[in-house]
């Protein structure tokens, strides 16, 4: 039911602002060839505000590469002798060629260390029936 408010609110307003006649859509496309204009020649009258945006930039971007490298370098470091395990290529039945992917390897179970609290009491104690037994 909100979707429906929300899409009607917007469409209301998308309406609300598309032009009536001609001389209200030139007026709209004059508005915003002047707004391009004016963002196109921004640097040109603050240069100073332009090289300081490029510096903040620029460091954004040496940010996103070493984060980046750094989570390579993990997973790099989780996932070493990972392939070691797997088998080399299997031979095809028909034709000799290689399949290139790698049989499925049967996983290990894995040791889960016990959680078990109970106390010898607690395991003579009648087994829990749920509510309404």
């Amino acid at each position: 039911m909100m979707f429906l408010i929300r899409s009607a609110f917007w469409l209301l307003i998308l309406v609300l602002l598309l032009p009536t006649d001609k001389d209200q859509q030139n007026k709209i496309y004059g508005t915003a060839e002047a707004t391009v204009n004016d963002v196109r020649g921004f640097c040109d009258r603050n240069p100073q505000t332009c090289a300081t945006g490029q510096d903040a930039f620029e460091v954004l971007v040496q940010k996103a590469q070493y984060g980046a490298q750094m989570l390579m370098g993990f997973v790099d470091a989780k996932s070493e002798g990972f392939g070691d395990r797997l088998p080399g290529p299997v031979a095809m039945p028909s034709g000799g060629s290689i399949m290139p992917v790698p049989a499925a390897v049967p996983l290990e179970p894995t040791t889960w260390d016990s959680q078990d609290t109970l106390s010898p009491e607690d395991r003579k104690a009648a087994a829990w029936g749920g509510p309404g037994v």
